[in-house]
């Protein structure tokens, strides 16, 4: 049976110097070797509700998004990996080229930093670090969300 860890997630993003930070509240999960984790990106933001999985391996670094946007985006230190992206008003193909990942993960927690460049129809199109940092749910933060 598999155990599903209730954590807070801090997704740190930095793109060409433009910096963002949110916080969700979703669960930690292992599946084989694999860590996931998945949340609901809020309808308050987009369109519609995005659910989100985050796959972690070893190398590896996948995530897939399905609401209001679909997507699927691979990273693996110094490989350009295909992707893809669909909302209501767009679709294109991308690809991802990594240039780093490191995680530091103790079972379900920890952190996980990338660094990739996005290429849209072969185009580059921005310069991304990201941070995920995953976080046991304090019980007090169960009862404000």
């Amino acid at each position: 049976m598999t155990e599903f860890n209730q954590v807070q997630l801090t997704l740190h993003s930095d793109q060409d110097g433009e910096q963002s930070t949110t916080q969700f509240i979703g669960q930690a999960f292992q599946k084989g070797s694999s860590l996931y984790i998945r949340y609901t990106e809020s309808a308050d933001t987009l369109q519609q509700e995005v659910r989100t999985v985050v796959k972690i391996d070893d190398h590896e670094v996948k995530i897939m998004r399905r609401g209001g946007v679909e997507s699927d985006q691979t990273f693996r230190q110094e490989k350009q990996l295909p992707g893809s992206y669909r909302s209501p008003f767009m679709t294109f193909v991308l690809s991802t080229h990594t240039t780093k990942l490191t995680q530091e993960l103790d079972g379900h927690l920890g952190r996980v930093n990338w660094e990739y460049e996005l290429y849209v129809h072969e185009e580059l199109t921005g310069t991304f670090k990201i941070s995920l940092h995953i976080q046991a749910l304090d019980t007090h933060e169960i009862d404000e969300v």
